[in-house]
């Protein structure tokens, strides 16, 4: 008897174990998270981080816009001299790589195998606007061996490598842009909408951008030539994410200056003086008036031996000019690439020989990228347009007007403004006063991470540009 009741005992307990198990794999899916997420889900997040990281004041303002002395500060003027935060340099870092380039490959990933082409386009398309800023702002950086969790201590690659890495994604996006096959759900796409022929105008205008920046350093002539009628042709093609009109999805310039009351960002005096050489109708809408009525900018740097706010020079929250009430908005577009800047680049381009046209077409696409801007800032450009001085007819004059065209025109994107200048030096700056460098940055130093949890690559990389200082200069500089 006895052994029948441990015969059924354990019966029982056979049941009851697999009885238990049955179902187990269902009771224990959380019903409020997804198992597969739609590769469409991921666009707007790194689109919105990246815009969010070139325009927030205190990276693309204090690093950018005052580097290239668009604007000025009265008060805390340590990133205007050079001493950026290391929390800062960091974050940008951390943001594109995690966020932007990592978020961009999961998102190609997935859209593969949705077997969504355009949407595997778009995403190479951000995949490669993340590097290239990387490239741009830092110098040597994980490419090849990035964004694998397998490597922990990934390789940085040469900038040239990195360069043909981004002018192939682009050119891959390009491509399966206009296979026309899959789609960009229009609610994710915060860009275009969903808009797919105007990613592909993005990709070849990206691409074009590119090799511009890299033409000191090989020829790029017939690359550039194959791209010409397939990018941008209006205002309407600009890649610029439109911001909304509250915290937390407000333009981030509007959230620190106005909502964050920071008054303490102002106008340089070095565009004041520009614009007004120029008779230049933006001026009035880049500053807003002091408060006696006047638009009066400050000089670069000062904090250091001189206390700030400084009535003695003037250099008061009263007496310096504040943004404009357009570039003041919560509403104000962020910017990824615009058909202004494009036509400079055509017009340069044309001016430097790398198209054909010459100088009748170089000027024409001067034109357009004045005449875009000015449309962008609420203005008509045909009365600034008939200036006889504002037309140049010799490669040396056009070199200049152009560039100082493109430096006045992308005044609100900080660091795109900062990069172009590091590229052609024009117009000519001199460094902020009182700072700890004898030269304007060009570049950003690497995080500190990397030295201590990537030692070995980071030194190599840093050999290669001979010191991880603000000063050291990339290849294509």
């Amino acid at each position: 008897m006895k052994k029948i009741n441990i015969i059924i005992y354990a019966f029982l307990s056979f049941i009851l174990l697999t009885g238990c198990d049955e179902g187990f794999e269902e009771l224990n899916v959380d019903p409020n998270n997804s198992t597969a997420i739609p590769a469409h889900l991921l666009l707007g997040g790194t689109q919105r981080i990246f815009m969010n990281t070139m325009y927030s004041a205190q990276l693309g303002g204090d690093m950018g816009e005052c580097w290239a002395q668009h604007w000025s500060k009265v008060q805390y003027n340590e990133e205007a001299r050079y001493e950026p935060r290391v929390g800062n340099i960091n974050a940008i870092w951390n943001n594109i790589y995690a966020s932007v380039i990592s978020e961009s490959n999961a998102m190609y990933k997935l859209a593969e195998i949705e077997e969504n082409n355009s949407l595997k386009g778009a995403a190479l398309v951000m995949g490669a606007v993340g590097y290239q800023t990387l490239v741009d702002f830092y110098g040597p950086i994980p490419f090849t061996e990035a964004i694998d969790g397998a490597i922990l201590q990934p390789a940085y690659d040469d900038e040239a490598v990195v360069y043909e890495g981004i002018l192939k994604m682009l050119t891959d996006a390009s491509a399966l842009l206009a296979n026309g096959s899959g789609e960009i759900t229009a609610t994710s796409d915060l860009f275009y909408g969903g808009d797919t022929s105007k990613w592909l105008k993005l990709a070849n205008s990206l691409k074009f951008r590119a090799l511009m920046r890299i033409s000191k350093t090989r020829n790029v002539n017939t690359e550039l030539q194959a791209l010409m009628g397939k990018m941008f042709t209006s205002n309407e093609d600009s890649a610029q994410l439109t911001y909304l009109a509250a915290v937390p999805d407000a333009n981030p310039i509007w959230e620190t200056i106005v909502d964050g009351n920071r008054a303490e960002y102002k106008v340089n005096s070095v565009l004041v003086s520009i614009l007004t050489g120029l008779n230049d109708d933006r001026l009035a809408v880049y500053a807003g008036e002091n408060a006696s009525g006047n638009i009066v900018g400050k000089p670069s740097g000062f904090g250091a031996q001189t206390t700030l706010p400084n009535e003695g020079l003037g250099y008061t929250y009263a007496n310096i000019s504040p943004l404009g009430a357009f570039y003041l908005t919560p509403t104000l577009p962020g910017v990824l690439m615009s058909y202004s800047q494009l036509s400079f680049l055509v017009a340069e381009a044309a001016n430097e020989g790398f198209i054909t046209g010459g100088n009748a077409m170089a000027l024409d696409w001067y034109k357009k990228g004045i005449t875009a801007s000015y449309k962008f800032n609420g203005l008509d450009a045909t009365s600034y347009l008939t200036q006889s001085s504002l037309n140049f007819s010799s490669k040396a004059d056009g070199k200049v007007k152009i560039a100082t065209q493109v430096w006045i025109a992308l005044y609100g994107q900080g660091f795109e403004t900062w990069t172009e200048w590091r590229r052609t030096k024009i117009p000519a700056l001199s460094p902020a006063a009182e700072s700890i460098l004898g030269s304007i940055p060009s570049r950003l130093h690497y995080p500190t991470t990397e030295s201590s949890l990537n030692k070995t690559s980071y030194d190599a990389a840093v050999s290669k540009i001979g010191s991880d200082v603000l000063s050291s200069t990339l290849f294509w500089q």
